[in-house]
C-alpha cells in the first residue's frame, strides 16, 4: 500500500495538504501547520549550522484551507554566534493563515553541571502498545488527523502518540514530529471527558512549545492540563516525553466557542 504524507509538495515552496491533515475543527490541524513551517525553517538554517530547535511559537490566523495550494516562506532574523532566530508565514488563497518564529541553538559543554539537573522526574513509562487506543472523531465527520496520529491512554493520564505515515515525503526530524502531538494538549484533559465537550468548539490559537532535548523513539507522550473560563477563555499546557523520560513543554491559549 502506497503511504500518502499529510503534505504533498505541488513546486519548491508550495505544497497541499491532504484530507487527513484536518484538525476537528475547521481547516488543517495546527500542529501540522507548525510542522510545515517548521520543517522549513529547518531546512532554511541548514544542517551546516550544527543548531537544533529550541522553541518554537506559531499563531494560527484563520484556519489553513486544505486542499489548495499553500505557499510557504521563511525569514531569516538573526543570526548569532549559538542562536538563529527565522520566521515563516504560510499563504493560501492570498491570505496569511499562520505564521511562525523559531530559535534554533548549537549545544556547548557545560563542565560546572556534573550531570543533567530537573527537579522533577516522571515515573517510568509503561509500553504505549500495551495501552487501549484513545479513540475520537472530528466536528465535521470526515477523515482527520487523529485517522493517522495514533494515540494511546495511559491510566495516569498521559496520551501516547505515534505517526503512522509521514508529514512530509521524506520524513521530518524529531522535534518537528513532535509539534502535531503537543497541538493536542489543550483537548485532551478538557472537562467533560470522556463524553462530549460541553462547548461546541474550542481552536487553540497558538503553539508554543520548548525543548531541552531532542525526542528520541517513534513515540510522543503528552501530560496535559487545562483551564477554561466561563469568560470563554482559557489555556492549555503540558509535559512533552518519549519512553526515556520528559524532553520539553507545550502551551497554548484556546478561545470557547459557545453554541
Amino acid at each position: 500500500m502506497t503511504i500518502v504524507p499529510i503534505f504533498e509538495a505541488l513546486e519548491p515552496g508550495i505544497w497541499r495538504a491532504t484530507a487527513f491533515a484536518r484538525g476537528p475543527f475547521a481547516g488543517v490541524h495546527g500542529g501540522s501547520v507548525a510542522g510545515l513551517m517548521a520543517a522549513a525553517i529547518e531546512a532554511s538554517a541548514g544542517a551546516a549550522c550544527g543548531a537544533r530547535a529550541l522553541s518554537l511559537r506559531a499563531d494560527f490566523l484563520r484556519p489553513t484551507p486544505v486542499g489548495v495550494p499553500l505557499v510557504l516562506s521563511v525569514t531569516p532574523v538573526q543570526v548569532g554566534r549559538r542562536l538563529l532566530l527565522l520566521d515563516a508565514t504560510v499563504v493560501a488563497e492570498g491570505r496569511l493563515t499562520a505564521r511562525c518564529s523559531m530559535t534554533l541553538a548549537t549545544e556547548m559543554e557545560v563542565t560546572g553541571l556534573a550531570e543533567d539537573f530537573c527537579t522533577e522526574t516522571p515515573p517510568p513509562p509503561p509500553d504505549p502498545e500495551s495501552l487501549p487506543r484513545r479513540a475520537g472523531t472530528a466536528a465535521h465527520g470526515g477523515p482527520w488527523i487523529m485517522d493517522v496520529l495514533q494515540g494511546r491512554l495511559a491510566p495516569d493520564g498521559v496520551v501516547w502518540f505515534r505517526w503512522t505515515v509521514p508529514l512530509l515525503p521524506g520524513g521530518v526530524s524529531p522535534f518537528v514530529a513532535a509539534l502535531g502531538p503537543a497541538d493536542f494538549a489543550h483537548g485532551l484533559a478538557r472537562p467533560g471527558q470522556p463524553g462530549p465537550s460541553p462547548v461546541p468548539a474550542f481552536p487553540n490559537s497558538d503553539l508554543s512549545v520548548q525543548f531541552d532535548r531532542a525526542p528520541r523513539g517513534e513515540w510522543i507522550g503528552v501530560r496535559p492540563f487545562t483551564r477554561w473560563r466561563r469568560q470563554g477563555l482559557g489555556i492549555g499546557y503540558g509535559d512533552l516525553l518519549d519512553l526515556d523520560g520528559a524532553f520539553g513543554r507545550v502551551g497554548m491559549g484556546v478561545v470557547l466557542v459557545p453554541a
